[in-house]
């Protein structure tokens, strides 16, 4: 870009604004969202895990590697995101033993080492104790982020914040960026449904993510401020997002119970169910179709791989080559390629 160009972006989910945020030093923008900024959206209920080696049963090293790049924009980025580097953990019952070692096959050898639970977490229950370490991954407080941003994008002289729908007459700028989630005019989008249980638990810390490898109901847990938690387990075919099923909350429970019984008497803050925007492989995308640039299907990667996209968008307006285009854009040239690292 060699001069200011106006952008309108519609979804201020973490994708949306991760773009304006990415692209405001040099563009006009106009974030539309009618929810509001922070919007209460998928984004908004995530778990905040920057895990790529976590995912890599289903995307293989060169989608880990721009998840390493998307962590170390969060480590840099100096907002109050509540990121915090310190690794996550994965553990599993004796009986389960060999889903944890069926992911551990999918990893480098240098974190195939297995250590004990308690090592690492001491107040994990002693019925699971072999685990595995991923000292490179990190996580967020995605609420803390949106607000962040919202704030920074509020204050940015080259950023309008609106809740209006963007114009559809020929007065619209040249350049428009769909970020909308489930609401984008994309007929290759489905629905995953994501439930979270959020509780508070006075006697049990955790300094990183944990996640308990189960065949039926795999958990991941992940701590907050003041000994608040975020339990996250569920991943249901569906896009009715209303409705919190019986079954799935008391898994998400029992689960929960299992890492550690102080559980028993935690506080129940909040149990919702969010859709997360997903492609069949599972994998974002970048469409571009002359000016309409279309960001979405980030399903449980957002905060991990927002940053990457919209650094990729911000070269591909400036004309340059990113590292990292060719994984998001789902042309003939790499189909293949981007289902199999599903």
């Amino acid at each position: 870009m060699t001069q200011q160009t106006d952008i309108t972006i519609s979804g201020a989910g973490i994708m949306g604004l991760m773009a304006a945020y990415t692209l405001a030093d040099t563009c006009t923008i106009t974030l539309h969202d009618p929810n509001g900024f922070p919007a209460d959206n998928a984004s908004a209920m995530a778990g905040g895990m920057l895990a790529p080696y976590s995912e890599i049963e289903h995307m293989d090293m060169r989608w880990v590697d721009a998840g390493r790049k998307g962590i170390e924009h969060w480590k840099n980025i100096g907002l109050d995101t509540g990121f915090t580097q310190k690794g996550s953990v994965l553990t599993a019952h004796s009986h389960d033993q060999y889903i944890l070692e069926r992911f551990a096959a999918h990893l480098p050898n240098e974190l195939r080492t297995y250590q004990n639970v308690q090592t690492l977490e001491p107040q994990v229950s002693n019925k699971l104790d072999r685990s595995l370490f991923l000292p490179d991954e990190a996580h967020l407080d995605p609420q803390k982020t949106m607000t962040a941003l919202c704030e920074y994008l509020k204050s940015h002289q080259n950023v309008t914040l609106t809740r209006e729908t963007p114009p559809t007459t020929n007065h619209q700028p040249p350049i428009t960026l769909d970020c909308r989630g489930m609401n984008a005019n994309d007929k290759n989008l489905r629905g995953v449904k994501g439930e979270i249980l959020i509780v508070r638990n006075t006697d049990f810390t955790l300094s990183r993510p944990v996640r308990l490898m189960h065949p039926r109901y795999p958990l991941y847990i992940v701590p907050r401020d003041n000994h608040i938690f975020m339990i996250g387990a569920t991943i249901i075919e569906s896009e009715d997002d209303n409705n919190v099923s019986l079954r799935s909350s008391m898994e998400l429970m029992s689960a929960l119970y299992t890492l550690s019984p102080t559980f028993g008497d935690a506080q129940i803050l909040s149990l919702k169910s969010g859709i997360r925007p997903s492609y069949p492989d599972n994998l974002p995308r970048i469409t571009i179709k002359d000016n309409l640039i279309s960001c979405n299907g980030l399903f449980r990667h957002g905060y991990l791989l927002s940053p990457v996209m919209a650094n990729c968008v911000k070269d591909h307006l400036n004309g340059k080559t990113n590292e990292h285009m060719h994984l998001f854009r789902k042309d003939q040239s790499n189909e293949s390629n981007n289902q199999r690292a599903a």
